[in-house]
């Protein structure tokens, strides 16, 4: 049986899109920065939920 895929060391995930930071593009980090930053700002309600 096959162990599953390690990641590099060096390559973590995005905590927004859960996606390795490596394969983002820069319109994609720029995304997901905002998104991360806007989160902590408010992490009430979102996705219709309040």
């Amino acid at each position: 049986m096959n162990a599953p895929s390690k990641q590099s060391s060096g390559d973590e995930n995005c905590p927004m899109c859960r996606r390795p930071k490596g394969k983002h593009t820069d319109e994609e980090l720029l995304a997901c920065s905002r998104k991360l930053q806007e989160f902590s700002k408010n992490t009430t309600g979102g996705a219709g939920i309040d």
